[in-house]
């Protein structure tokens, strides 16, 4: 497996060979890699919880897909969190996002977003690259907003570096501070967000 990390400089692993970064599952943040069951690190009862609390930020999606987040002591993250099928008796993880805290500090996100997408580029030398500023559907105001950059793999998985700008009473309300996110997904998450229900 292949580690992804921001700890220090940037990603803690060079990347020789084509045919891993073609293979999201080949890839690991803290340890957890895509197709592992949420199981081995949380309870059902943790992950159905979580998923109920979540709902609201995916009020314009189908339920297909619940998020579970996990606060640790995580060598290079400050939590992660996950998407998973709420009918899925294994929770297998389809989303693994590590994200670090940049709270007010949008400048330096975008700093070390540079970096890592650089670097990115390295791993992913055959993916299709693309910038985006989307905002947030759970904020009618357009103030949250997320300014990434994604690379799409052959396979139709992807992963993706950005910033996470969130409105500040909304901030108040759930506890999330800006932050910086590093990302990796499979093709079906991406149908997923592509069709929301209005």
């Amino acid at each position: 497996m292949k580690k992804l990390s921001t700890y220090l400089f940037l990603i803690l692993f060079s990347l020789s060979a084509p045919s891993f970064a073609n293979d999201i599952k080949e890839f690991e943040i803290e340890g957890i890699s895509i197709g592992d069951s949420l199981l081995n690190y949380l309870s059902k009862e943790e992950i159905i919880k979580d998923i109920e609390f979540n709902k609201p930020a995916y009020k314009n999606y189908s339920n297909d897909f619940g998020e579970v987040y996990i606060f640790d002591n995580f060598e290079s993250y400050d939590r992660l969190s996950f998407k998973v099928k709420p009918d899925d008796k294994k929770y297998i993880i389809y989303h693994i996002k590590g994200s670090i805290s940049y709270d007010n500090k949008l400048d330096e996100c975008f700093a070390k977003k540079e970096e890592i997408k650089q670097e990115f580029s390295k791993i992913f030398k055959n993916a299709k690259q693309q910038s985006k500023t989307l905002k947030f559907k759970f904020d009618s105001t357009g103030k949250s907003v997320t300014y990434s950059d994604y690379f799409y793999l052959d396979s139709g998985d992807f992963a993706r570096v950005g910033c996470a700008k969130y409105r500040k009473d909304l901030k108040i309300k759930n506890n999330w501070e800006d932050s910086l996110q590093v990302t990796i997904g499979t093709e079906e998450i991406i149908k997923w967000f592509s069709k929301p229900i209005n």
